[in-house]
């Protein structure tokens, strides 16, 4: 038993029997009750008020409503205890855990089966919400605690029955004691298929009673580095990734930094770290938002959705563009699904751990009363039609069921029949709504299949044609139904198996005549695809790559079944749950952009084949970009416009791209064959094969003289001129031609980077320039500094120099040369 801090109530507990006394009246109210597992542990607490208390591992009203629940409980009698702060609005509990089910129900409702009983973790002291017991920290248990705990009169000292005694916490003094945590809960690497660059963040380790810790950090991928692994709080840490782990990832890659500590009481949470690798074909863009995400919904009448994170007990209410947090709706615990009322003037929250289904208003976004489910019912799945509010239940007792909702009067009941059928579920049963209210689609996880219909107000078809169902599900208003891969038609006859060999179904969903259905793959870091439903072809067409994957169900999932996916009211875009949090997809994400085409591979210099490492090359073809650009950045970029160019499964960089051509880079770290391949936003472009020779210089035809244009980019000295017929070579000339493909350079220089000034960065294999057959003094061949890709050759004219209108100049380099026509006078 306990008492309320007033004095006027006193709750009691017993392995049947829950007792409330009125002091005031004199009076008391029994109600006896089965459990699985029992509804240990055998310790009471209640709040200030007596308005609720806590009886095992359940939170009640002193109406009886069964308000929330400690999910996931062993049940123990003797291990564990509970005391309420009222002030603070908090609960500290130590509820044993377990791998069942819990459920709780009055004494006409039989018990469900045993649920199997697991091994007790270390002791730790939860501190929860006061209202619907989502944690807000854990804290070490020296023991396990034993029964009745209470607090002091200022709630700042907690005294537990224990193991071996009595425990003293000082929940009031918590910054007294050493704690530690990381200053925000994700870091979120946004990168892309060809950006090659080392990321960094910073994120701060710290104590939130200022106190020096000690703290270890941990991550969980070899990619990811740190500037320091341990030490004490304060500390702000750099966080590198590893590109090079990372530049084949083709979608976001979730790792984990652990932290611990010798002296924190406290259990930190890991920090989630988020690495996305975005290529220029896949579509969306997401947002990050931490936790355990299981519902999305769009509000038809609004500009604006709702996202249900399951493991803070809370709705995010987001505008369309999902740039704009508009509120957190808090739940009651362990929230599973949502709908909208048909009028659209309330939000409806079902609950794994609650007996409520928990209203809000949609008008000022503020709780209104919520619907007392049957005693038992816990509302799982919650959808509505023109004509009905039905939950699908999981009900402490051998017979889950289908509840209607009285909506005005706040409560439901079992209905007695789904039409002809028995009204028995299976426990994992999901519900849809169609659009515009028409159907509600039920499935179970045992492969059952129900359909109601608002205008006949009854169920009017089911089937168990299927040994098992899970995955994304939907219903539209003109007779078509999805389940997992599985399209049925209105008798719930499979008409259609939609593919399923690009992933796993993970959201479906209807918008007028058009479907959509998202997949993803059980691959860690592969990106998802979303694709469009034919109804009447029975098949899936435009599948789209997405910039991550959507989320699938897992063993821990409380639900086998998804819904993942939701049209926004104005068609303005997509909503799809992700791994990071959620995606906006726009509306026309498979507007046709042709694949990519590349027809040739050739020197950007002169147009030639040949081609060598560090030397600029150029891509001939159609759909190569879907604009023209061209980027003056340095070093050069690695993607560009919606381009993005690798060789050998590496970025490289370009500096233009246009419908026909782009100009690029090669690595310096290339040679002989390798294989070039171009991703846009069209697709990717079949492989080429290259042949990278170790040197093929070749001069630039990019000058210009007045009207001339396509001149070789060959420079006299004394006046800084491109040599042309009216600004003929003399003797004792000293000549700068411009060119590209001398190859590899020392000191070495990073691709993409502009040529060093001091030193300058002088090409290995050095050449042999004549003019006429009579050899140059060489003066420099390397890097052009302070250019990207552009060797820089430096000849003096000596010695007697044939002369005409036409006299071949030759650049020879390690069995390559090239060829050009200059005009030489005395």
């Amino acid at each position: 038993m306990n008492v309320s801090a007033d004095g006027f109530w006193i709750y009691g507990l017993t392995n049947t029997l829950l007792f409330q006394y009125s002091v005031l009246n004199h009076s008391v109210t029994v109600v006896s009750y089965q459990s699985t597992p029992t509804l240990g542990p055998l310790a009471v607490s209640v709040s200030a008020d007596g308005t609720t208390f806590t009886a095992g591992w359940a939170l009640l009203s002193n109406t009886g409503l069964w308000v929330a629940q400690f999910p996931n409980v062993a049940g123990t009698y003797n291990i564990g205890s509970t005391a309420i702060n009222s002030s603070a609005g908090l609960i500290y509990a130590q509820i044993p855990q377990a791998t069942a089910q819990s459920t709780a129900a009055p004494p006409s409702t039989p018990s469900s089966p045993s649920a199997p009983q697991s091994s007790v973790a270390p002791p730790i002291l939860e501190v929860v919400a006061a209202d619907n017991l989502s944690v807000q920290q854990n804290l070490n248990l020296n023991e396990n605690l034993a029964g009745k705990s209470v607090l002091s009169p200022a709630g700042d000292m907690l005294y537990s029955i224990s193991a071996s005694g009595v425990t003293v916490f000082p929940v009031g003094y918590l910054n007294s004691f050493n704690r530690v945590q990381a200053s925000q809960p994700d870091l979120v690497f946004r990168g892309n298929l060809c950006n090659s660059n080392v990321n960094t963040q910073q994120i701060t380790i710290l104590d939130p009673g200022g106190n020096q810790t000690d703290f270890t950090l941990t991550p969980s991928n070899s990619g990811i580095a740190l500037s320091q692994y341990s030490g004490t709080t304060p500390a702000t840490i750099t966080v590198w990734v590893n590109p090079a782990i990372f530049q084949n990832q083709t979608g976001t890659v979730t790792a984990s930094i652990a932290i611990a500590s010798t002296l924190a009481i406290n259990v930190p949470n890991p920090i989630r770290v988020l690495i996305n690798s975005q290529g220029p074909e896949q579509r969306g863009t997401f947002t990050d938002l931490p936790g355990t995400l299981v519902d999305v919904l769009a509000d038809p009448g609004r500009n604006r959705f709702y996202v249900l994170r399951q493991d803070q007990d809370e709705v995010y209410v987001f505008d369309s563009t999902g740039q704009n947090q508009l509120a957190v709706l808090r739940t009651s615990n362990m929230p599973t699904s949502m709908a909208i009322t048909a009028d659209d003037n309330f939000l409806l929250v079902g609950h794994d751990d609650s007996q409520l289904l928990y209203v809000f208003n949609l008008n000022t976004l503020q709780p209104s009363t919520p619907v007392a489910m049957p005693s038992g019912h816990y509302p799982r799945q919650v959808a509505v039609s023109t004509n009905a509010i039905l939950v699908a239940c999981r009900v402490a007792g051998p017979t889950n069921t289908i509840d209607l909702v009285d909506f005005a009067g706040r409560t439901a009941a079992a209905l007695p029949t789904l039409g002809i059928f028995e009204n028995s579920i299976n426990v994992d049963t999901a519900l849809s709504s169609s659009p515009g209210g028409r159907f509600i689609f039920a499935a179970g996880v045992d492969g059952t299949t129900y359909l109601y219909d608002a205008a006949a107000n009854s169920f009017v078809a089911g089937r168990k044609d299927f040994s098992a169902l899970s995955g994304a599900h939907a219903a539209s208003d003109f007779d078509m139904f999805v389940v997992n891969n599985n399209l049925l038609n209105p008798s719930l006859v499979e008409v259609a198996q939609l593919d399923s060999s690009i992933g796993s179904a993970s959201g479906a969903a209807f918008s007028g005549q058009t479907g959509f259905r998202t997949t993803a793959t059980t691959t860690p870091g592969a990106p998802g695809i979303i694709e469009n439903i034919n109804p009447s072809a029975g098949i899936t067409l435009l599948p789209t790559e997405m910039v991550e994957e959507p989320l699938l169900s897992t063993s821990s999932s409380i639900s086998q079944f998804t819904r993942t996916l939701a049209p926004l009211a104005d068609q303005s875009a997509l909503v799809s749950l992700t791994v990071s949090g959620f995606t906006l997809l726009p509306w026309d994400y498979a507007a046709a952009v042709a694949p990519p085409v590349v027809n040739s591979v050739v020197n950007a210099a002169d147009f030639t084949q040949g081609i060598a490492p560090g030397g600029l090359i150029a891509l001939l073809g159609s759909q190569l970009n879907s604009t023209t650009l061209s980027s003056a950045a340095s070093p050069w970029p690695t993607i560009l416009g919606d381009s993005c160019l690798m060789v050998n499964g590496a970025p490289i960089p370009m500096n233009y791209v246009s419908n026909s051509q782009i100009n690029a880079q090669l690595p310096f770290d290339v040679d002989g064959s390798a294989t070039l391949v171009l991703h846009t936003r069209g697709g990717t472009s079949p492989s080429v094969n290259l042949t990278i020779e170790p040197n093929a210089p070749a001069v630039f035809r990019s000058g210009s003289a007045g009207p001339l244009k396509g001149i070789p980019t060959i420079v006299r000295g004394s006046n800084n001129q491109v040599v042309t017929l009216s600004n003929p070579i003399h003797p004792k000339d000293t000549i700068y031609i411009y060119a590209t493909g001398l190859g590899i350079v020392t000191p070495q220089v990073a691709t993409g980077a502009p040529g060093p000034s001091k030193p300058r960065a002088v090409a290995i294999a050095q050449p042999t320039v004549t003019l006429g057959g009579v050899a140059l003094d060489l003066e420099y061949a390397g890097l052009a500094p302070g250019m990207v890709g552009v060797d820089l050759i430096e000849v003096k004219v000596e010695g007697k120099i044939p002369t005409g209108l036409s006299v071949p100049l030759v650049i020879y380099q390690g069995g390559a040369e090239t060829t050009l026509s200059v005009r030489v006078v005395n």
